[in-house]
């Protein structure tokens, strides 16, 4: 007969064993990503990774380079240490060594990764990061059109992509909506153009905007920058639609909306509903906001600085001048926050969210921000179409103002 002990340690056991099972069943799924020269996974772009808001993403970085590397999670509002922001925000990862990457993504909508060190991102070293939002908005395809760059391995000529390849087709029906999610993966502004169209802009870098219809359909996004735009498909069963892409060096890729016999329904969705807002501030205390410049000279990669650029608060507002002294373009991307872009006679901003802007040559942009994420965060900055010409850093301090 079976003790009481007996009944007892088997019962724990049980317990035990159950306790581990739900662990494992609630646990996320891994989703292993090996750099290697021809891509992660031996392919450009990389997996898409898929979650929901408040998920928990769960990566493995595995390093087959014969140099180091890191993941930077792009525009994603993560924990400081695992920003792959390296040197200044987590660790290099060394060749044939891994790295695991498990964060909760507080923000719904359309982010990337990249390879973080030494031109990674141009030999194909990314991927896509969709963050679906609690109750998914009515919409009949929602698609990814991640805008690359490749050498020719003809001639090394530089020809663009999307995902991947060099021409895509989209298969629709008329009065359906398409979500379509753009990111410019490449170092050069992504132009497009969707013909024949109506083209609302609903999110920019990953977050809700106030939709508005984009002049003549068209598309212009900075290195970084992401596009979530909604088109209801209006032309007469058996059409085709050209996304026409203008690009001042290689080939464009070629895509195109083509349209099946049947319609999706009788008649085309109404007007689109804002997307549901992400947990971002909503106002800004600009009476005690910290005032910084940001000096943007040159095209020549520049060394991390010992001191950062400044330190704030935990709250605190920043509003920081990005003064453009070359006589070109330079994208500006900031990490672990998103900001308001200013106008220039006043504090007033624009009505979305940025994590990447463009400052114009010779020109001074605004932007605005909460510090509110703590650590030390890259401001990486790049000519447009050229190479890294700076990079700075920024502390927030854990304790609140």
């Amino acid at each position: 007969m079976l003790s009481r002990r007996h009944l007892l340690l088997g019962s724990g056991c049980a317990l035990a064993a159950a306790t581990l099972r739900a662990r494992a069943d609630s646990a996320p799924d891994v989703t292993v990503l090996h750099a290697t020269s021809a891509g992660f996974n031996g392919a450009a772009p990389g997996p898409v990774i898929r979650v929901r808001r408040g998920d928990e993403v769960y990566a493995r970085l595995v390093n087959d380079l014969d140099e180091p590397t890191s993941l930077h999670w792009y525009g994603v509002r993560l924990p400081n240490p695992i920003d792959g922001g390296a040197p200044l925000a987590g660790p290099p990862v060394a060749p044939g060594a891994s790295f695991d990457y498990r964060f909760t993504v507080p923000d719904a909508g359309t982010f990337w990764y990249r390879a973080a060190l030494h031109g990674q991102q141009e030999r194909g070293l990314y991927g896509a990061l969709i963050v679906a939002e609690p109750v998914s908005p009515l919409v009949d395809q929602d698609r990814l059109l991640m805008f690359g760059e490749r050498r020719s391995s003809r001639d090394g000529a530089r020809e663009f992509t999307l995902n991947g390849a060099a021409a895509l087709d989209i298969a629709v029906r008329a009065n359906e909506r398409l979500r379509l999610r753009f990111i410019n993966a490449s170092t050069t502004q992504m132009n497009a153009r969707i013909e024949n169209h109506r083209v609302v802009v609903m999110a920019i870098d990953g977050e809700p905007a106030e939709p508005f219809a984009s002049r003549d359909g068209r598309i212009l996004l900075a290195p970084g920058n992401r596009a979530d735009v909604f088109v209801d498909a209006s032309l007469a069963p058996g059409s085709i639609a050209p996304i026409t892409f203008m690009q001042n060096s290689g080939a464009p890729p070629a895509a195109r909306l083509v349209y099946g016999e049947a319609p999706a329904r009788r008649a085309p969705l109404g007007e689109p509903a804002p997307l549901p807002a992400n947990p971002l501030p909503v106002g800004m205390d600009f009476s005690r906001a910290l005032r910084v410049a940001l000096p943007i000279e040159g095209r020549n990669a520049a060394a991390l600085a010992g001191m950062p650029l400044f330190s704030a608060a935990r709250g605190r507002t920043v509003v920081m001048a990005l003064d453009n002294r070359d006589t070109g373009a330079h994208a500006v991307h900031l990490h672990g926050h998103h900001f308001r872009l200013l106008d220039r006679l006043d504090d007033g901003w624009k009505p979305y969210w940025l994590d990447t802007v463009v400052a114009e040559g010779r020109q001074v942009a605004r932007i605005a921000f909460v510090a509110d994420n703590p650590g030390r965060w890259l401001i990486e900055q790049r000519a447009i179409d050229g190479p890294a010409a700076g990079v700075n850093w920024f502390e927030v301090k854990s304790m609140r103002r």
